[in-house]
């Protein structure tokens, strides 16, 4: 395999896992090959089976827009209309974790990344594109949360390095993705670091893969944008739409890329040329103990 990755994104190949869901968005695989997902405008989270199957976890009364699988099988929701980071049980009962940061209310969370010892980082930008939105460390055994950066146009997707010295953060409205240092066992951030700048569109989901490459879903340009680890683009994946929402690791090997599309209305995979990154995943790994 080339490493360097330009030569081995030609001809990949998309397969629709499943299609007809309204807003796909924020996807996280099981270790059985399930799909959780949210459907954020008809404001269900979705379980999609490895048959295709699409099944309807819970009805959440707002806007979800991202899950993350923690090992017991239990998802954490960031729900942008119920301002809160939630809790859905196998069973399908849905808790509030946390809804407010410095004791004021959460502005609308879009997504998140969990670290280690119960605690989640989670962009909060509330239901505005062109507002200024937050970034939050929240701590899951506590329900505490704190805010972390502010002024920030429309913070979207959001990822931690493999080493869990940086978190990554796609700010959609300045068509930019920026990087922090964590700071303080995690407790601060350090003055934002421009990784990649797009001229246009909107950068939305992102996530690692094994080699530190890092993957931004580009809405409005439909496709899978891959950076090395010093911010050159090494590849441009169309999607076959417009509207790349989000990406996310899973499958055998840890090789198979799931992206969420608006336009197609669909859940699609391929079969990726790197692996993807295991740790800080919103897919649940065997071995990897986060809560």
């Amino acid at each position: 395999m080339d490493t360097s990755g330009r030569d081995d994104y030609r001809n990949l190949s998309w397969q629709m896992v499943a299609k007809g869901i309204l807003s796909p968005e924020g996807p996280a695989v099981d270790a059985a090959g399930n799909v959780f997902l949210v459907s954020r405008w008809t404001g269900r989270v979705l379980q999609v089976t490895p048959a295709g199957d699409v099944i309807e976890v819970v009805q959440t009364g707002g806007k979800p827009q991202a899950v993350a699988l923690l090992p017991s099988g239990d998802l954490l929701l960031a729900d942008a209309k119920n301002y809160a980071l939630c809790r859905i049980t196998r069973q399908g009962e849905m808790s509030v974790v946390a809804d407010r940061a410095n004791d004021r209310p959460l502005l609308g969370p879009n997504d998140l990344v969990v670290a280690e010892n119960g605690i989640v980082y989670m962009t909060d930008p509330g239901l505005e594109l062109q507002g200024y939105g937050q970034i939050l460390r929240v701590d899951t055994l506590s329900g505490d949360a704190t805010v972390l950066g502010e002024g920030y146009r429309f913070p979207n997707g959001i990822t931690l390095s493999a080493d869990g010295a940086y978190l990554v953060v796609a700010e959609s409205v300045r068509h930019r993705v920026v990087r922090f240092q964590l700071l303080d066992h995690g407790t601060r951030l350090s003055d934002p670091e421009v990784f990649c700048q797009f001229d246009d569109h909107y950068p939305d989901g992102i996530c690692f893969d094994a080699l530190g490459n890092l993957l931004v879903t580009l809405h409005g340009n439909g496709s899978v944008h891959v950076f090395d680890p010093t911010g050159t683009k090494i590849a441009e994946v169309p999607t076959g739409g417009k509207g790349s929402t989000n990406c996310v690791f899973g499958g055998r090997n840890f090789q198979t890329l799931y992206v969420t599309e608006d336009d197609q209305q669909a859940l699609l995979a391929a079969q990726w040329p790197v692996p993807g990154q295991r740790r800080f995943s919103r897919s649940f790994t065997d071995g990897v103990l986060r809560l």
